[in-house]
């Protein structure tokens, strides 16, 4: 409470713009006013990225102004302000969410595969079993066609009976294996966004997937922090102009050379 009174005492008396540079608009709306998104001015706002999908942050409720965008780029206090490196933590954060995403994924699909590849041995054994049951059915409905061309009626109806029970212990066993079943498309997780997609799927629907809200916005994600950490790997270059460093046009360097010259003049 006590920030926030002396923030509005400034305000009052130095207004808001009283951060601003020499050669800054100071007049109107700045860029560091609290009430412009920050996200925006170091690229882009995430709220922006998933509108009506399963990942929708909302609306953001800070200004978006192309203008101040650009000012704070022009400005000499660009990237010294700590903008972009909260920036980058709230993207991390985001993008801890889609990797816990992915292998969740990962392993679903595992879980599927194995449900539905059973181990080979089962497999084999499984085939035994129903080949056993066919050839006990096949006997059973001969043995009851003897028992009513003999005239005993009952008899064969009983065998008949377990004929039935046969069958529909056979049709548990034979499963997926049944003719007309179709077998499911194999699946996948993408590696950008999270979201599943059938493997090796029409080029179409493959484009649809790339175009998608989800699958841009976390690939601009993804580009961003790879060129924010880029730019903090790469040496800062000496600052050069005509030939000179700042090292050269320091007194003291401006001093050691006129020494070294007139050394060397004697």
């Amino acid at each position: 409470m006590a920030l926030a009174a002396q923030k509005a005492l400034l305000d009052e008396l130095m207004g808001k713009n009283r951060n601003a540079c020499n050669g800054e608009n100071a007049s109107g709306p700045h860029w560091s006013d609290e009430d412009v998104c920050k996200y925006f001015l170091c690229g882009f706002c995430p709220h922006d990225l998933f509108v009506n999908t399963k990942t929708d942050l909302g609306p953001c409720t800070r200004t978006h102004d192309d203008r101040m965008k650009d000012a704070y780029k022009r400005s000499k206090r660009c990237g010294k302000m700590g903008y972009e490196e909260e920036f980058v933590q709230y993207l991390k954060h985001l993008l801890d969410d889609v990797e816990k995403r992915i292998r969740r994924g990962h392993e679903r699909l595992a879980v599927n595969k194995c449900l539905n590849n059973p181990d080979p041995v089962t497999a084999t054994e499984k085939k035994e079993k129903i080949a056993a049951l066919t050839k006990r059915i096949n006997d059973l409905v001969k043995q009851a066609e003897e028992l009513g061309t003999e005239g005993k009626v009952d008899q064969a109806q009983g065998v008949l009976k377990l004929c039935e029970q046969l069958k529909f212990e056979r049709s548990q066993l034979e499963g997926d294996a049944r003719p007309g079943m179709s077998q499911t498309k194999e699946l996948e997780v993408c590696e950008i966004c999270g979201a599943f997609r059938i493997k090796d799927d029409a080029p179409q629907r493959v484009e649809e997937h790339l175009s998608g809200k989800m699958h841009l916005g976390y690939a601009k994600i993804r580009d961003y922090l790879r060129q924010f950490s880029e730019r903090r790997r790469s040496p800062v270059k000496p600052f050069r102009r005509e030939g000179r460093t700042l090292e050269d046009r320091s007194p003291r360097h401006r001093e050691r050379r006129f020494s070294d010259d007139r050394r060397l003049s004697r």
